[in-house]
């Protein structure tokens, strides 16, 4: 795999902000906050490296062609070979090779069980559909004659002869490489945005971030808790001994259940480093079903919840945080106008890349399907 093609397979939280950009990523987090869906702000992200990712397959393609003799029908025995070798959590080793012969990491468990005498029956039968697709290609359309190279402003590379297996099994990378990256992102770009949205939303309300739990300071939060029986995204110590612990999700009014499942979580009382604490939740979602069942298990355990479909939510999370704090937070008067104003001014002051630390980007194939 090329470099600029490995790059887009690993790194951490805060080499994501350098490849995307630090105002990209910070105009998807404004956009948030005043109400727009993440996924409309990240499928141009997803776009762009799924389109990044396509060329340097096929820049791998090329290379292997020129330098590697019987390149294209061998293709499929050297992607079974590199997946014997290769370590399984290496994505930039893996990923390419399951690609090749139509693979996604979670079809590879599902299909082969990790028995390599599975692989080998895979490959064999993979070989034999593609064969057979290729002979169907020539009767149907004819003979390829495409051929093709890469021209670098000085000198052309060598041009190579792209037949009909070379161009179906390029597609067949293409097409398991989109179902990989769309299934990852979803769950990575949730990892991340968790961190970005609710580590913005609360420096904007004044509270200031601290590296580690603690239980006798004031006005902090820290982010992925995990000193609870279930990790919370967030937790705000408002004053000592008493919590505000957040759970975000881009949940949408179809998946009533899980709004529900994420009260049931928290409990009102908790050890942090061996001291008792009182504790509060908010959850904070995309948007809520019409019916009422969830607010009502909300009202039930004492729970706020906050819906990120709202126009400009931070000033409705404001409302709830008040309630518990009993603190009135200048963000809760605003109107409209001056509420954009006021989250884009504070949001330019915030060092976003401090909200990743620690976050690593080695995803796993999270689902098959589109996000």
């Amino acid at each position: 795999m090329p470099d600029a093609g490995r790059a887009l397979l690993t790194g951490t939280g805060k080499d994501f902000i350098k490849r995307v950009g630090d105002e990209i990523i910070r105009d998807a987090v404004y956009g948030v906050l005043c109400g727009e869906n993440l996924r409309m702000q990240t499928e141009f992200m997803t776009r762009s490296r799924l389109s990044q990712l396509s060329a340097s397959l096929i820049a791998l393609y090329v290379r292997g062609k020129l330098e590697v003799p019987g390149f294209g029908e061998g293709l499929a025995q050297l992607a079974a070979r590199q997946l014997r070798v290769a370590k399984k959590a290496d994505a930039a080793e893996t990923w390419p090779a399951q690609w090749f012969i139509g693979l996604t990491g979670k079809a590879a468990q599902n299909v082969l069980k990790g028995d390599e005498a599975e692989l080998v029956k895979y490959v064999d039968r993979y070989t034999e559909t593609l064969d057979a697709t290729v002979l169907h290609a020539e009767e149907t359309f004819g003979r390829s004659q495409c051929r093709f190279g890469f021209e670098n402003g000085k000198t052309k590379s060598d041009v190579v002869e792209m037949s009909w297996r070379d161009l179906l099994q390029l597609a067949t990378a293409i097409g398991s490489q989109t179902l990989t990256i769309r299934g990852s992102e979803k769950s990575m770009y949730g990892k991340l945005f968790e961190r970005l949205i609710l580590g913005s939303v609360l420096s904007i309300l004044g509270f200031r971030r601290v590296e580690k739990p603690a239980v006798d300071r004031e006005g902090v939060f820290w982010l992925s808790d995990g000193s609870g029986s279930r990790e919370a995204d967030a937790t705000l110590l408002y004053k000592p001994g008493h919590l505000v612990r957040f759970d975000i999700g881009f949940i949408g009014p179809g998946n009533p259940e899980i709004s529900k499942d994420k009260l049931s979580r928290f409990s009102a009382e908790h050890n942090i480093l061996g001291k008792r604490t009182y504790t509060k939740t908010i959850i904070v979602v995309d948007r809520l079903p019409k019916t009422a069942k969830t607010e009502l298990a909300a009202a039930g355990i004492g729970a706020g919840i906050v819906q990120m479909g709202m126009a400009y939510w931070p000033r409705n999370l404001a409302v709830e945080l008040s309630k518990i704090t009993s603190v009135a937070y200048s963000i809760q008067r605003m109107g409209d106008d001056r509420i954009r104003e006021h989250l884009r001014a504070n949001l330019e002051k915030i060092a976003l890349t401090e909200f990743l630390g620690g976050v690593n980007l080695e995803a796993t194939d999270e689902g098959d399907q589109p996000a």
